[in-house]
Parts: structure tokens; sequence; C-alpha cells
């Protein structure tokens, strides 16, 4: 799990988030409620139909930026913004109780690594070549 801060840029509104790195996922998936706490107006987009691992549900695609926040000692997040994604796009979707960072849209600009005998999990901009 990441600490995200996730920002509207029309509106500069945010708000910060623990979300679960899904590599099941295709895309970013967030609460349909909490696009409103970005400023964003749910429904002004065309939705699409999504399965879901609970079931087939509505999202309604968004951009924001997206930062990873450090994660202190105590499992809380701190104040350095580690990465920033601009214009992530977001699937805000009905139904959806968790925020997921997905693998097409999302994950995929970061090498990840998972030691799980040491419980360490690591994420990392790729080397620029």
């Amino acid at each position: 799990m990441l600490w995200i801060k996730m920002t509207n840029p029309a509106t500069n509104l945010s708000f910060i988030a623990l979300a679960i790195v899904d590599t099941g996922a295709d895309d970013c998936l967030f609460p349909a409620q909490t696009a409103s706490l970005l400023g964003h107006n749910l429904t002004s987009v065309k939705s699409k139909r999504i399965g879901t691992a609970g079931k087939p549900t509505n999202a309604y695609p968004h951009t924001s930026t997206v930062d990873i926040l450090e994660m202190r000692p105590d499992g809380m997040y701190g104040s350095k913004v580690l990465y920033t994604v601009p214009n992530a796009l977001i699937d805000f979707a009905e139904y959806c109780q968790s925020f997921l960072l997905g693998a097409k849209t999302f994950l995929n600009r970061f090498i990840l690594e998972i030691d799980y005998p040491h419980q360490v999990f690591s994420i990392l901009n790729p080397p620029k070549t």
C-alpha cells in the first residue's frame, strides 16, 4: 500500500488516502464519492461499464495529479513527495470502497520490488536511457 495525494489540477482541491498497489488491475479505481472532494463533477463525463471483484459497475474517468508520499516508520504519511504522476486517468466507480492503483495506467511507470521475507516494498522510477 502507498500513501497518495490526489489533486485536481483544475480546482487545486486535494486529499490524501492509502491506496492499494493492484498489479491485477489495469486502471486506477477510486470510490465515486471522492470525485466531489476534488471538485470533479462525477457524471459530467461519459461513464463506462467495468468489471470488479465485487460486481459490474459504472465508472467515470477524470484526470488528477497523483503524488506518492513517503511513509513514516509509524505507517502514516510524511510530507515528502517521492514521485508525481501528472494527468493520471482515474476511474471513479460506484460501489468501490478502496483506492486501487492499476498496472496499465499507473504502475507501468515504475519499478516495483517486493521482498516478502523481509516485508519490504519499494517503488522506483526506472533509470533514464
